[in-house]
């Protein structure tokens, strides 16, 4: 009985569709390859992006004067043209019972110019006043955050000085462009005739003072009649 010949078979029916598909398919194929050399060299051409940064935004749209929360507030990356370079950014933490100056829409980067400067603000039980001292130009020493008495001469000669406030509190004083200046002559409203100041150049003007209000009553009845005067107690 003769044995079956080895050799090549003939290519079968599925074979045969198979090439007929990739065939048919080399125009697609060639047009998927062709897109995908066009997106490579995009890639390779396109600039980098630009270097960003990371800022505190207003999370909503804000009303002056009302004291942030952290819902207030988003962390947002943008292009380093949009980081303002006035300082490093705020962080949102900090901005919690902060408050606005002015009103800020939606999306808009927080700044420090945008807030309202605590320093200014008296501590809670207190009340702002403005002394002038007799001494001009004791104004010009002292500065912010200087803790002061302050005592009135004595109305008749050989009588005993009294003390009209313990620990007052020197805050900053308005400058003439709104913002907040020391509580010398350098920048407090006396030298451009501010608060009770007479425009007098010479005249350092009178200081803020944070006081109980009961001391504000009684430096208020002896700021006309008696010479004030500080003395640094901290």
């Amino acid at each position: 009985m003769p044995l079956p010949a080895h050799g090549p078979r003939p290519a079968g029916p599925a074979r045969r569709r198979l090439r007929v598909l990739a065939w048919r398919a080399r125009y697609p194929l060639a047009a998927v390859c062709a897109g995908l050399a066009v997106v490579l060299a995009t890639e390779r051409l396109r600039p980098p992006d630009p270097p960003s940064g990371t800022v505190t935004v207003a999370a909503r749209d804000l009303a002056p004067g009302t004291p942030l929360t952290a819902a207030d507030v988003a962390v947002r990356t943008v292009p380093v043209a949009l980081v303002p370079g006035t300082g490093p950014p705020l962080d949102p933490t900090d901005l919690e019972g902060r408050r606005l100056v002015v009103a800020v829409p939606a999306g808009l980067v927080l700044a420090a110019e945008l807030l309202v400067d605590d320093s200014s603000a008296p501590p809670a039980g207190t009340v702002v006043v403005p002394v002038r001292f007799a001494d001009a130009g004791v104004a010009a020493v002292l500065r912010p955050g200087t803790r002061v008495d302050v005592v009135a001469a004595a109305l008749v000669d050989g009588g005993a000085p009294e003390r009209l406030a313990r620990g007052a509190l020197v805050l900053p004083t308005p400058t003439a462009d709104g913002g907040a200046g020391g509580g010398g002559a350098d920048g407090g409203p006396g030298s451009g005739g501010g608060l009770l100041g007479t425009g007098a150049t010479a005249d350092a003007g009178p200081v803020l003072l944070a006081v109980t209000p009961d001391e504000a009553v009684l430096l208020g009845g002896s700021a006309s009649s008696r010479a004030l005067g500080p003395v640094i107690v901290g």
